[in-house]
């Protein structure tokens, strides 16, 4: 019998409808839908305390220094010892990924709240955590004393200053110049101005930054589902629960968080607000994004079909059929929003004292290989046989043909999902999604923490819970794909297959559904998303809620509710 939570007991308790599944999996399916909400939470708390004790022995560890050899504990991450943390590192990983599975089981399938207990049990040890899965951390502080120190890091890399933050830096990083924007290096040197050259304190003030950040993006996400209609127990889990996310957030340490917290507080300002207001202080936050890292900039297209849905009404059915109404709002709108970005740009890039440098380096990682990036993988599974043809056509020439190819096709699509998805608030904001998915998929260089982007807003508009499925089977399987120190493992393939066989089926038992499951297997999820896709982008649009369809001409409707 599968089970349920209740909200006056913490035990699993039967339903009516039975869910069954292949013999061989039957037991561990049974075991995952036992699982109480309590149990479930204890057992994120221990993987996230496992991740967090790993993350000093065989996480992104100091070169030099630190606090494993300060307590005379640095034989602990290297040799024998390396291998043993290493298997626990995936214990944890695993403890974390199948609580957030079982956790969003429970409140999908029984329609409850999500706990808050859970998620301070996902994120709270691994605020005491070293850097996991990538040593970026030590890149952005080196940057910062770049800047302190009064050097262009746009013209030169962090061996033009040397000290005890270098030697934390990647040697493959050591002479690259940063591709971030001016906020980057700005934020980065008022950290280093109060650290110094204390690495462990450069690391906890940026740990601090990122933790607020990610509250805020739990609290951005939650009011924004509300204000489509959507559920926020749905885009919370997710969208920011998700351990993809907690991770290579808030273990991982990256930019991403500020980032799209400011755009995710943007695109919340944009329908909160007056239509004009609400474009313009969503433009300056998208900007302030912007200045963190470029990528913020792919929302702003889709801040403006917001704001033009709101001032003209949605468009007409139809693939090309538009409005005068809209095409002119969208002249206005889109002339002011980029006014407003380039200016507020123009202000930060003054105030930091940096330069337009950060433009011309933006591919300066072009140097990282794996194949999350389509030409990478395709030069990846061609390169053997193409080499026995001609073994002048090696790895790096293929790489070097597909990335401009796979680079015009990014920019192609996103061109055309900018188009589709422009008919009404909630495809606009679907269409912010794909795009970022876009730029996961055929950028140059793709990088786990990337998937950020699409995941904070998926959740919010999303409601083909086929799809949601798909997001969250993604994201429990790329969990795995990353070691401790930054290693990708999608080069060994009984790994990648294996990793993902067993998280369809754990997801499949504890979500209740698995795309292609016989209806009468599949349970309800109550509150959440629904079984039919969403409107296509040339059907007749709807809006989503009475709430999110602010119109001109109720004054109310654009107004915080």
């Amino acid at each position: 019998m599968s089970t349920q939570l209740t909200e006056s007991q913490d035990q699993p308790v039967a339903t009516d409808r039975p869910f069954t599944g292949h013999p061989v999996v039957a037991r561990p399916t049974a075991w995952l839908r036992a699982q109480s909400m309590g149990r479930a939470i204890r057992m994120g708390l221990i993987g996230s305390v496992i991740l967090t004790l790993c993350s000093y022995t065989v996480g992104a560890t100091r070169e030099r220094g630190g606090i494993m050899q300060a307590l005379g504990l640095d034989w602990l991450t290297f040799g024998h010892m390396e291998g043993i943390f290493s298997v626990v590192l995936w214990v944890g990983i695993a403890l974390l990924v199948l609580s957030w599975a079982i956790v969003g089981g429970l409140v999908l399938r029984g329609g409850h709240a999500l706990p808050q207990r859970a998620l301070a049990a996902w994120i709270g040890p691994m605020v005491l955590a070293a850097p996991l899965m990538s040593r970026d951390i030590y890149s952005y502080l080196m940057q910062g004393a770049l800047a302190k120190e009064g050097l262009d890091a746009y013209r030169v890399g962090a061996a033009a200053n040397p000290g005890p933050m270098l030697y934390e830096v990647s040697a493959d990083w050591r002479n690259t110049t940063t591709p971030y924007g001016p906020g980057h290096l700005w934020l980065g040197k008022g950290i280093t101005t109060i650290t110094g050259d204390n690495v462990t304190a450069g690391i906890f003030v940026f740990k601090l930054l990122t933790l607020v950040a990610f509250l805020a993006l739990i609290w951005v996400v939650r009011r924004l589902a509300s204000e489509l209609g959507s559920d926020p127990e749905l885009a919370v889990w997710l969208g920011v629960a998700n351990p993809l996310v907690i991770v290579h957030l808030i273990g991982g340490l990256h930019t991403e968080s500020m980032m799209m917290a400011l755009v995710m507080l943007g695109i919340l300002a944009s329908l909160r607000l007056r239509p004009v207001p609400g474009l313009l202080l969503g433009s300056v936050l998208i900007a302030v994004g912007v200045a963190l890292k470029a990528t913020a900039a792919i929302a702003l297209p889709f801040l403006i079909w917001i704001a033009v849905a709101r001032i003209a009404g949605p468009a007409p059915g139809g693939w090309f059929k538009e409005t005068g109404a809209r095409f002119a709002a969208l002249l206005w709108t889109g002339i002011s929003s980029v006014a407003i970005v380039v200016a507020v740009m123009f202000a930060i890039t003054w105030a930091s004292g940096q330069t337009w440098g950060w433009i011309a380096e933006m591919s300066g990682n072009s140097k990282v290989i794996n194949p999350l990036a389509a030409p990478t993988m395709l030069a990846s599974t061609l390169e053997p046989f193409i080499s026995r043809i001609n073994d002048d056509i090696g790895f790096n020439v293929l790489v070097g043909i597909f990335r401009p190819i796979s680079m015009v096709i990014m920019l192609i699509g996103l061109v055309v999902v900018w188009w589709c998805f422009r008919h009404d608030i909630r495809r606009a904001l679907l269409g912010a999604t794909l795009a970022y998915a876009v730029t996961c998929v055929f950028n140059s260089v793709v990088l786990p923490w990337y998937y950020v982007a699409p995941l904070v807003i998926v959740g919010v508009c999303v409601r083909d819970r086929r799809a949601v499925f798909i997001v969250a089977w993604l994201s429990a399987v790329l969990c795995f794909m990353f070691d401790g120190g930054g290693n990708n493992r999608l080069y060994v393939l009984w790994w990648v297959i294996a990793i993902g066989v067993v998280m369809w089926f754990a997801l499949r038992a504890t979500l209740g559904f698995a795309p292609g499951m016989p209806e009468e297997q599949a349970e309800p999820w109550p509150k959440a998303a629904k079984s039919a896709p969403s409107p296509a982008p040339g059907d007749e649009p709807r809006e989503p809620s009475a709430r999110a369809a602010h119109q001109p001409a109720d004054p109310a409707g654009s107004r915080p509710q």
